[in-house]
């Protein structure tokens, strides 16, 4: 089964996200029979060189949406908007790299700040989404509240809305940072008519908060709100993040410290 993460070059903090990646890499390696994939805008360097020697192809990509962000950074007077969310759109982008590429015709799609914990391709093959399957975010009495970290996507379904999804990203994209980015797109986007949402459910196994309780049976932790690197610099720097590093936080951030030291050793 093919997994996919993507990461931009250009984002203000990559050596902090391409630590989060080889956590997950490494993490999916150990514990999952997933092939890795690695959406990348960018050059050669340590981090494409970690990737080559730990296996993961590569599949060179940027956004559609380059030149609009752009524009958008100029409208809103900040010029680093491209630099910090060029890659946020990358997983758009796995429709029409299919065409390609090549690709299964359902693939999971992470963000970077995931470790896994226990296979997951026996309960994704059992899942068969329309479109695609999510989990919910924070609080799991609200399904329709859904994050986009983790995703089962049907390509193929998703190609044959592909066009009109872009044309919808690009008429609001001055809205999008207000809804998370993507994540609002595939929210609104995907619905009926009526406002019924057009995704599947996944457990939320699959995409558990560090916040939440006890995490044993989790099989993705994905480090939704505070990254790891964040933990020491929250009251400091991001104030606005407190409430979201209650429960398992900071001991996941202490599990993921010794993970990213294997990772970076294992590509030795």
């Amino acid at each position: 089964m093919q997994w996919f993460i993507g990461i931009n070059e250009d984002c203000p903090a990559f050596k902090q996200y391409a630590d989060m990646a080889k956590v997950a890499i490494h993490t999916a390696l150990n514990h999952t029979s997933l092939k890795p994939h690695c959406i990348y805008d960018g050059g050669e360097n340590d981090f494409t060189r970690w990737l080559e020697r730990r296996g993961v192809t590569i599949i060179r990509s940027q956004s559609f949406l380059t030149e609009d962000l752009a524009s958008l950074g100029e409208r809103r007077d900040n010029p680093d908007l491209l630099r910090a969310t060029r890659g946020v759109f990358l997983r758009v982008e796995l429709p029409a790299l299919q065409k390609r590429f090549g690709l299964d015709d359902r693939v999971l799609y992470t963000d970077c700040d995931v470790m896994f914990r226990a296979e997951v391709v026996h309960v994704l093959e059992d899942a068969e989404p329309e479109y695609f399957a999510v989990a919910v975010e924070s609080d799991r009495n609200l399904p329709d509240d859904m994050n986009s970290g983790v995703m089962w996507m049907n390509l193929p379904e998703l190609a044959r809305r592909d066009a009109d999804f872009r044309a919808y990203l690009r008429e609001k994209i001055d809205w999008l940072p207000s809804v998370s980015w993507d994540q609002g797109a595939y929210r609104t986007f995907y619905r009926s008519p009526e406002q019924v949402p057009l995704w599947d459910a996944l457990p939320p196994e699959l995409n558990w908060k560090p916040y939440w309780e006890d995490y044993s049976a989790a099989k993705i932790i994905h480090f939704h709100g505070p990254k790891p690197f964040q933990r020491n610099y929250i009251d400091s720097h991001w104030p606005e993040l407190k409430f979201l590093t209650g429960g398992h936080y900071h001991e996941l951030c202490e599990v993921w410290e010794k993970l990213l030291v294997e990772a970076d050793a294992a590509a030795n």
